[in-house]
């Protein structure tokens, strides 16, 4: 077998001040830089078998965009399109790169001058960097992320801390260290939303931010953060809520980046690895379209509003009644393309989606891939996808889950998406 080589690099995405904020309205804009976004990249190769995962420190990447970007990527250096994973951080301090109705539109000259070019960047150093390289997988636990769906005494969920609901307190670090026993670089996996700072007017990667300048201050290389399931995960903070201010930015990065720094010195051994890439369409069904006369309805309720999730509703009926203008036909199934990258006991598996964090685990407590880590936010940006136990209790991730697509997922989707990504992790042996 051909030893692994890796490659990594990493290029300032910082958006000039002035730039809208994305992730809760379309009229917040930065006014300083509290620290630098980054777009960095990790390059695999081994045989004729080649990938890149990019860690982008935004909120979220619109679908198509991210399409776009790995054709330019296939393009400039020849890796496969369907091998890369671009990855969102998701921090709500960045600019918008996803034009989500209700919360604005695509920055295009951002992307056009320094978002594409700094991605494009990284991957072509990532690739001229690479060497022959072994792998170190490290596992312990953090309390930086906290349920966030929480029950109130009129028994509505809202967005808190939920001491009772489900999260998944692991934190995996992959190193990489090539044959001189130098460390080039680090992979932070775990899932928890990047709204430690709230509505401030600052530019910054939120608290992950303080956890990747700290493992790479104390363990070498260039370290960065890929989201795991965070769709019902918020940033455990000291104020009781799940955002704050950028005062609390160094507060959770802290925590994070003491949790990182313990995974990491971790005695585990550094090993070969062989590398496979798995690129397949999803199946999630779909059931049928909600009645014209229950859109035309709900749309007088919402057809003035224009922002969040209100306005995502006014844009879903009319939507709906628009479709059945037009003739549209209703779907079996709406195909949702996934790729996982797996080089030796770890399997990195993409969605476009912001997964709630039981599906992750559900996926790697049936995975044949002794690590599995589900990404959300990646290659797309699709939504929240949601656990079927959730539905009944309503709340902002479930009516973002009902009306981001004219055909709602039918019931038991969570469960569809789980027995599909095993059977292709199944294929990473292949």
């Amino acid at each position: 077998m051909d030893r692994l080589l890796v490659g990594v690099s990493r290029e300032k995405i910082t958006p000039e001040i002035g730039c809208q904020l994305y992730g809760y309205r379309p009229d917040v804009f930065s006014e300083r830089v509290h620290d630098d976004l980054t777009a960095t990249a990790f390059y695999f190769c081994q045989g004729n078998v080649e990938c890149v995962m990019v860690s982008l420190c935004v909120c979220l990447l619109q679908t198509e965009l991210a399409g776009e970007i790995a054709r330019m990527i296939e393009e400039k250096t020849g890796i496969p399109a369907e091998n890369c994973i671009l990855s969102a951080t998701h921090t709500h301090t960045g600019p918008n790169v996803s034009g989500t109705f209700g919360w604005g539109d695509i920055d295009d000259e951002y992307c056009n001058k320094i978002f594409i070019p700094g991605i494009l960047k990284a991957v072509e150093d990532a690739k001229y960097k690479r060497e022959p390289s072994l792998v170190k997988v490290s596992v312990g636990e953090s309390r930086v992320g906290i349920n966030r769906r929480e029950l109130n005494i009129h028994n509505q969920v809202c967005l808190g801390q939920n001491p009772w609901g489900v999260y998944n307190p692991q934190m995996t670090v992959i190193s990489f260290m090539n044959t001189n026993k130098v460390v080039s670089g680090h992979i932070i996996h775990y899932g928890a939303h990047g709204t430690v700072a709230g509505l401030a007017t600052d530019i910054s990667r939120d608290w992950s931010g303080d956890m990747i300048d700290c493992v790479e201050r104390n363990f070498g290389g260039i370290a960065a953060f890929f989201n795991g399931p965070e769709g019902d995960v918020g940033p455990r903070i000291s104020n009781g809520q799940t955002t704050a201010d950028i005062r609390y930015v160094s507060e959770v990065g802290g925590v994070a980046a003491t949790d990182a720094a313990g995974i990491c010195r971790k005695r585990d051994s550094y090993r070969d690895a062989r590398l496979s890439v798995v690129s397949r369409d999803l199946l999630i069904p779909l059931d049928k379209r909600i009645a014209l006369e229950t859109a035309r309805a709900q749309y007088e309720k919402y057809k003035k509003e224009t922002v969040n999730i209100d306005g995502t509703k006014a844009k879903y009926y009319s939507d709906v009644i628009a479709s059945y203008e037009s003739g549209y036909v209703d779907a079996e199934a709406r195909p949702v393309r996934q790729t996982i990258i797996r080089f030796g006991d770890v399997a990195f598996v993409s969605f476009p989606y912001e997964l709630f964090s039981e599906i992750g685990m559900r996926i790697a407590q049936a995975s044949n891939v002794p690590y599995t880590l589900s990404l959300s936010n990646s290659n797309g940006s699709e939504g929240y996808f949601v656990t079927e136990d959730q539905i009944c209790k309503g709340g902002y991730e479930i009516d973002m889950f009902k009306t981001s697509f004219i055909q709602p997922y039918k019931d038991n989707a969570d469960w569809s998406v789980v027995t599909q990504t095993v059977e292709n992790l199944k294929r990473t042996e292949e």
